[in-house]
């Protein structure tokens, strides 16, 4: 019985240690600056999303922001886009945080406010802050679904998915990714 539970433990930490080397080798060859700690949570749920959505049928973007007239009103952290249509289908609001209940309100008051605004009859502008992409107000009108997505555990906490990695394992990640790009192993933005 005890090897048993040993070999079950090894195993588990096999598959989350290959998952890691996947997901790692994945993200050296896309440009991102990981200064930012929340960067690494919204690369990996790229990473999720486009195991989830045949990417034949559907785009997975990151870092969509939407503006007035005056300024940013604030920025979507994954879109997914139907092919056929060009429509967005799914967006959700990313939030790896100690505190996971701050985070999930953080995220709700974030859909809430883009919900508000997309219903408006304000002229918004829609552009990629990685690639300045622009895209249509139009295209946002018919969003089909809205998640919000925290750290491993976090489903615990109300939100709707959850990453495959806990705090300290994006953390790990995002340094490491850090070390590689400073080696130049790695694509920098």
């Amino acid at each position: 019985m005890k090897s048993f539970a040993f070999l079950s433990v090894v195993l588990f930490v096999t598959q989350v240690f290959a998952g890691w080397a996947e997901d790692f080798e994945i993200l050296k060859n896309r440009p991102r600056d990981y200064e930012d700690a929340g960067s690494i949570c919204e690369e990996i749920a790229k990473i999720q999303f486009e195991k989830k959505y045949d990417l034949n049928q559907y785009l997975v973007e990151v870092g969509i922001a939407y503006n007035d007239s005056q300024r940013t009103i604030g920025e979507l952290d994954i879109v997914v886009f139907e092919r056929n249509t060009n429509q967005v289908i799914h967006v959700a609001e990313v939030k790896c945080w100690k505190d996971a209940g701050g985070g999930l309100q953080k995220a709700k008051e974030q859909r809430q406010r883009f919900l508000n605004n997309i219903r408006s009859n304000k002229s918004l502008t829609f552009r990629s802050t990685s690639t300045d992409q622009q895209y249509s107000s139009e295209q946002f009108k018919k969003v089909v679904t809205f998640s919000t997505i925290g750290q491993k555990g976090s489903l615990n906490s109300g939100y709707e998915e959850e990453l495959e990695y806990d705090l300290r394992e994006l953390h790990k990640m995002r340094v490491e990714m850090l070390r590689c790009q400073d080696s130049g192993v790695c694509t920098k933005p």
